[in-house]
Formats: C-alpha cells, structure tokens, sequence
C-alpha cells in the first residue's frame, strides 16, 4: 500500500508540473499563484472580516504573511512542490486563526493558567530535540505535539472524541512518504504527528516564519520585517502564544494543565523581555555546543528542505547563499542575544540552567539532574525509569549518522569564532 501510494502520488505531481508548464508557457500563469486573492478565494465575506480584524492580535501580523507570500509568489526558481508547500502552509495559517477565533468564545481559558512553564532555548541542533522528548517522558511534565502545534484547534471535535483526529491523520500522510522519498530526512530529524515538537509553528499563526526563511533565497525583504518587529509586538506576539497552548491543553480533557509545560525553539532566545513580560515566572534551558558544529548541522537539515522545493541546478546556488543567511539570522542561533540578556539582566540568572550539548549527549540522567536540582522540581522513581527507557531505545545516530561541514555552505571557522566570540568565552564552550 505505501508504494502505491507514494506512485499515486507522484503521478499527481507529474501531472501539476505539467499544467503549471502549460499555464507559465502559454498564459503567464502558475497552477499555484499565491496570492492574496487566491489563497483568500473560499472565504465567505464574514471570515474575511475575521482573519482581517484585530480579535487575536494587531494587523502587524497580516504585513508578514502577505510580505512571504511575496517573497515565494517573486520566486522564480522555486519549484512546483515548493510552491504547493508554502500555499499548503499558508492556507493552514488561515484556518488556524479562523478556528481559534471561533473556540475562543465557547472555553474559560482561566482554567488552565500556565504555571512555571520551562523554555529550552539553546540554538538548533545543541541536543534541545532530545532533551525535550527526554523530559517529556516525566509524568509530571507535558509538551505540545507535532499536530497540535500545526493546528491548535480541531473544529471537528465528533472525529477528535472518537479517536480520528484529522490532524493526526492529515500530518501522517504527509509526513511517512516524504520519509521515504528523503531517508537522509530522518537521520537529520525524525518528526512524526504525535511527537514533541518546537513552537516554531504557533509562530507561523502570527506571520513569523522561521523556517521557510531559510528554505527560499528570495526572503531577505521578509527577514527584514520579522528583525524590525518591537518588543510590544513581540509581547503581543506571546500573548497569543499562551492563549494557543491554553486552547491545546483545554482540547486534551485531562490534568496535562497540572503539568510543567516544556516548550523549545531557539527564536525564543532573542525575545526572553517578551517572553517574561507574558510568562513571569518562566525558567530557561540554554544548551550550548561549538557554533561551528551547530551552524553545519543547521544548514544540512535547511539543505534537504530546500532539495524539497528546488530544481538541482539551483540547490547549488541556494546552498551558498543558505550558509551566510543562517548565520546572519539569529532565529537559528540567538546565542549573543541570550548573553546579552543576561549580562544585562544578572537579578535573573536564577531561572537559567545552562547544558553542555557533549555532557548531554554523554550523561543524560546527570543533565536530567542539573536541571532538576536548579528548579527545585522532584525526579520521581517513575520518571527517572521511564527516562532511562527512552534513552536505551534512542540512542544517538539510530536513524544513521549526520554529516556535515561549514565549507559546504561557504562559511570558516574563523568568521565563526569571530561572530561568537564573547559568547564561547562567557560559556566556556570548548571549539
């Protein structure tokens, strides 16, 4: 079934490349225009008014969605699939803030306060996957999933009680033959529905988009937008957040509101202000590793994404271009903004817990420890056992090694060092 499927699927495909040819040759059209007009197409008038209307948030929002949109739709070299993806996406924002605006008034969100909520804010790929799942596996711990973080509302809730959430089954569908149509995906990180995840995407709900700014060589207009964004916006910005977790919480019928939440994303270093002003009494992760080794693995995984929405001859212009963006955008790699907090805030280092990615990686049980002895949290029996498990049943590499290199991407270690230099000595981060 899996191979029909995945043959189905490319059939499908073949046959869009095809029509968006005919279309591009013989009208100046593309099967996927993305446009305002196009992507607000099936709304009716009142659902306009919503999605435009100041209920979630303030109109800045709207100003960065329309402004990737642009970047994608002025996009010549992106592919069909990389078209379809970003109107997929695009389309989901909107559903996503139709139907939060439409639960909202059927729940009391005061209650489920969010007390005490742990951020792990260490750039990508300094062990923050693991550790998350890691302390995910205490009981008294909770984190949103993959499809919840996708789509924090479901409206059919009749499918949700039943056990057929469609989010679940939409992502699987999506997920499993990009799985197996890109291996090297899963060895550079494994993402399934019901898995821990970042909060990258509650962000696209509020047009910040981090990922596909790296994926696109076409988004510096957009990147500009996102660093000019102030900090009452920004405050604005977590405000909607919580009220996205409350309403995921809510949706799960259970004590998970009881729980420590745990959320991770390495954007959440450049807002910790914003961050405290919503949530005062946060706590913070920072895990660290070498930026060197880092900033390669970030720009392999942005590698293969982009193999997704690219013809080959322009992947080897897009990966040179890839190497200096990540390493100008600090939503992949906040480190000197994290210290630049803290050296101005010192009467707040008794949230910060800083992690050594090879100590996690080495000692994972004595990571779990630090952390629970700086926050004053009680590592039960249960948890300690249920950690271990995941730990024997995950080790590093199971889905084959990940390789990489700066020089690949047109970055040195010398520029490296040079950009990070206060944050290795401060952290004593051994290169």
């Amino acid at each position: 079934m899996p191979l029909l499927s995945d043959i189905l699927i490319f059939c499908r495909y073949c046959a869009i490349v095809l029509l968006d040819w005919l279309l591009h040759v013989g009208l100046g059209r593309r099967f996927t225009p993305l446009t305002e007009a196009s992507l607000l197409r099936d709304l009716s008038l009142n659902d306009r008014r919503l999605l435009l209307s100041d209920s979630l948030t303030g109109r800045w929002w709207y100003q960065g969605f329309t402004q990737m949109l642009k970047c994608y739709r002025e996009d010549d070299t992106c592919s069909v699939a990389g078209r379809l993806g970003i109107e997929r996406r695009l389309k989901e924002v909107i559903k996503n803030r139709l139907a939060i605006s439409r639960r909202l008034p059927t729940v009391d969100l005061a209650k489920c306060p969010v007390k005490e909520p742990i951020f792990i804010i260490g750039p990508m790929r300094t062990g923050t996957t693991f550790l998350q799942n890691l302390l995910y596996q205490d009981p008294r711990n909770t984190t949103p999933l993959f499809y919840e973080l996708m789509c924090p509302v479901e409206e059919n809730t009749d499918a949700v009680k039943a056990g057929k959430d469609p989010r679940v089954l939409m992502l699987s569908s999506l997920l499993d033959p990009a799985y197996r149509r890109k291996r090297l995906l899963k060895n550079h990180h494994y993402v399934q529905a019901k898995s821990p995840h970042e909060c990258l995407h509650l962000f696209n709900n509020m047009g910040i988009f981090k990922f596909y700014q790296g994926v696109s060589s076409n988004t510096g207009p957009y990147r500009d937008w996102v660093r000019a964004r102030t900090k009452e916006e920004m405050v604005e910005a977590y405000r909607f957040h919580r009220l996205q977790l409350q309403l995921i919480l809510l949706a799960r019928n259970s004590a998970s509101h009881d729980q420590h939440v745990i959320l991770k994303d390495s954007m959440h270093g450049l807002y910790l202000d914003a961050i405290l002003a919503v949530y005062p009494d946060a706590m913070f992760i920072h895990t660290y590793r070498n930026p060197c080794k880092s900033l390669a693995s970030v720009c392999s995984i942005l590698q293969q994404l982009t193999s997704c929405a690219y013809a080959l001859k322009d992947i080897v212009v897009c990966v040179h271009i890839l190497g200096r963006d990540v390493l100008d955008n600090p939503l992949f790699h906040a480190g000197n903004e994290i210290l630049e907090f803290r050296k101005n805030h010192p009467d707040q280092e008794h949230r910060f817990v800083d992690i050594d990615y090879e100590h996690l990686v080495r000692s994972p049980m004595d990571t779990v420890r630090q952390i629970y002895d700086k926050f004053g949290l009680d590592l039960s029996e249960q948890a300690e056992a249920k950690m271990k498990e995941y730990i024997k049943e995950n080790p590093q590499n199971k889905y084959g090694r990940h390789h990489y290199d700066l020089e690949t991407y047109g970055l040195k270690e010398e520029e490296i060092f040079e950009k990070f230099r206060d944050y290795i000595e401060y952290f004593n981060i051994q290169c």
